[in-house]
């Protein structure tokens, strides 16, 4: 048996009856250095159970390699379905659970959380993550610059007695946050997707952008011979703009 915490695994063997003699600790400092150990068990055809402290392991918890070596070994992997504060919070949360997407802890350094998140900044789901207390304001205070003032959750201490959930927008909970103490363990729910004024701002954004890009079209398209009018009508089919709207703006080019 591998277990994270011998001492809080003896604790729920103990509460069961169950025998505590074979217990094996097996954390992120020891998981490579455990390697050798899980092959030789494996070749041997013992039978391996792994637990963590809380949650469910893999999940910002050790246990990606006992995976990887079974399955490199073809020994079969058996799931066992348990408690996660992913999903806890997703569900209590009240925000759009599907599509969602797990990016685990921020890094604690700035330049490092702008990279982590840019592959997420523009994805339409519900981001969730895990945060230490002492690291949340700032990490908040991030989201919103990084995101712009979404709806937000902060679900704190799931499934256990001071378990609570705070709503509002990323704007809302800095401030809470600044009134209070962050304590115990957060799971940070942001809805990314767009708010009917972000979607508008985009969509002027894009036909400002169309626009220019078919305005700078007609004028290279007649700088190569072509007259106004055809280099009107194929700019404004290639972006989508309104010809005779481009035919006026750029009139002036066709009497040059």
């Amino acid at each position: 048996m591998l277990c994270e915490d011998t001492r809080q695994t003896r604790k729920l063997f103990s509460r069961y009856d169950i025998p505590a003699d074979r217990l094996r600790s097996y954390h992120q400092h020891n998981e490579r250095a455990s390697q050798a150990w899980l092959r030789e068990q494996f070749a041997a055809g013992s039978r391996i159970a792994l637990v963590s402290d809380a949650g469910t392991p893999l999940v910002s918890d050790p246990g990606a390699i006992v995976v990887e070596t079974a399955i490199a070994m073809n020994v079969p992997v058996v799931p066992i379905p348990g408690p996660s504060a992913v999903l806890a919070g997703l569900v209590g949360s009240g925000l759009a659970m599907t599509p969602f997407v797990y990016l685990g802890f921020p890094p604690r350094s700035q330049s490092e959380r702008t990279l982590w998140l840019e592959p997420f900044r523009t994805v339409p789901a519900t981001l969730v993550m895990y945060e230490a207390p002492h690291r949340l304001p700032g990490t908040l205070a991030f989201l919103r610059e990084a995101l712009g003032d979404k709806p937000a959750v902060l679900a704190k201490e799931l499934t256990k007695l001071h378990e609570s959930f705070m709503r509002g927008t990323l704007s809302t909970l800095c401030e809470r946050m600044a009134e209070e103490e962050p304590r115990g363990e957060y799971v940070v729910l942001i809805d990314n997707r767009l708010t009917a004024e972000d979607a508008q701002r985009a969509r002027a954004e894009e036909a400002e952008c169309a626009w220019q890009r078919a305005f700078e079209e007609v004028h290279r398209a007649m700088e190569r011979g072509m007259s106004h009018k055809q280099a009107v009508a194929e700019a404004s089919e290639r972006f989508g703009v309104k010809r005779r709207e481009l035919y006026n703006a750029t009139l002036a080019q066709g009497e040059d």
